[in-house]
């Protein structure tokens, strides 16, 4: 299920992006230390008064290894994100064959994600200076190469243009330099409904399939949320947060979470308007993220799937006292409708049934024809 966001009148900003890869401070002698090598990207932007935008940009770069990045850029963003794909040459078309120019900086209002082959996020901040996520310790890296996308979303409330500045580097080491491959997880809860007037909680778990090591942790959320936890399920909080901008990356020497772990984090949201409050992109709208610096890398973990890696291995905690077989009833009639159905399904449920309410979410999401292809979980609930 895709975004539902109301277009924005197309903008036509003065933007450019350039990118260099710089191979460090030149000097006569050899035995001198040369500074670390390093891939910049910049992109500056003027942002029309009182609009709120993404913009987008595809650009190439030269395959390499990273092992972390720097973010600098010009108040009134709520994040800058450098994205892998898994194209060879910039596309021209979305890949349902809708055509768009992406000859140079486009709109991308229905989201980075909405259209495009990207694989994972591979650097970024939500902080205009400092406390980016991409950090690893010597002898681990993270490879990227090929197109990258680059995600800017900026807000400008003034009643006067907005010229921003943005800058994203890389510090780039070599093949031969890396003992393990590492990795930026990035978990993310759809899930979200705050009434008009009320606080609420959006709380997803997510199966941890091998030994990793995090090094870092970061909350993301707009800004009705009003606080942020996460831990090893059973256990006290790694992290946790009650803000929403300039969001504090927690650091870690050695946090290493077994295999068969469950990572547990949730948002609490408080709801100050009139309107109910879903998840999307926009300000207007809610998230609910959590992002770590880990290794050795595993998309399993990293985008929290199931073993196999072909469908999702999230559990979503209900805060209601619905059953699941009450929740199965709400649920045959939501999908047809929207994520907002889904989602007040869902959090309506008790959160003692949550394994098998979610059990059921998942083979209703991926089935053709849940009644025939979803009879276990089906019975499961039923029973609960």
């Amino acid at each position: 299920m895709r975004y539902l966001i109301a277009s924005i009148p197309a903008l036509t900003p003065a933007l450019t992006l350039t990118l260099a890869l710089a191979a460090g401070a030149c000097t006569d002698d050899p035995t001198e230390p040369t500074a670390t090598p390093k891939l910049d990207l910049r992109m500056t932007a003027t942002i029309p008064a009182g609009a709120e935008v993404e913009y987008c940009k595809f650009v190439s770069v030269p395959e390499t290894w990273v092992t972390r990045d720097a973010i600098d850029f010009t108040a009134g963003s709520h994040h800058v994100l450098v994205f892998q794909t898994k194209y060879t040459a910039i596309p021209t078309q979305k890949d349902n064959g809708t055509p768009v120019d992406t000859s140079d900086v486009f709109d991308c209002s229905d989201g980075p994600t909405s259209g495009w082959s990207l694989t994972k996020i591979i650097g970024g901040s939500q902080n205009q200076r400092g406390g980016s996520v991409l950090a690893f310790p010597e002898g681990v890296g993270l490879r990227l190469g090929g197109v990258l996308l680059i995600n800017v979303h900026y807000r400008n409330g003034s009643d006067a243009p907005l010229h921003t500045d943005v800058k994203v580097t890389f510090d780039t080491t070599t093949a031969d330099e890396i003992e393990q491959e590492g990795d930026i997880m990035s978990l993310y809860n759809p899930l979200i409904s705050v009434p008009p007037g009320r606080t609420a909680r959006a709380h997803m778990r997510c199966p941890v399939h091998r030994d990793i090591t995090i090094v870092n942790a970061q909350s993301h959320m707009h800004a009705r949320g009003i606080g942020f936890e996460a831990r090893i399920a059973g256990q006290a909080p790694f992290y946790a947060s009650d803000r929403w901008e300039d969001v504090p990356v927690q650091r870690y020497d050695a946090f290493t979470v077994p295999a068969g772990s469950q990572i547990d984090y949730f948002c609490d949201y408080r709801n100050i308007g009139g309107t109910p409050i879903y998840q999307g992109p926009r300000t207007t709208d809610e998230m609910c993220s959590l992002a770590a610096s880990y290794y050795p890398a595993d998309p399993r973990t990293a985008f929290c799937l199931e073993e196999s890696g072909r469908t999702l291995g999230a559990e979503w905690i209900g805060q209601g006292t619905a059953t699941c077989q009450q929740t199965m009833g709400c649920l045959q009639e939501a999908v047809s409708k929207d994520l907002a159905a889904v989602t007040d399904c869902m959090l309506a449920a008790s959160p003692t049934v949550s394994a098998e309410s979610s059990e059921l979410l998942r083979c209703m999401f991926r089935a053709e024809n849940p009644l025939t292809e979803c009879g276990a979980e089906l019975g499961a609930c039923a029973a609960h």
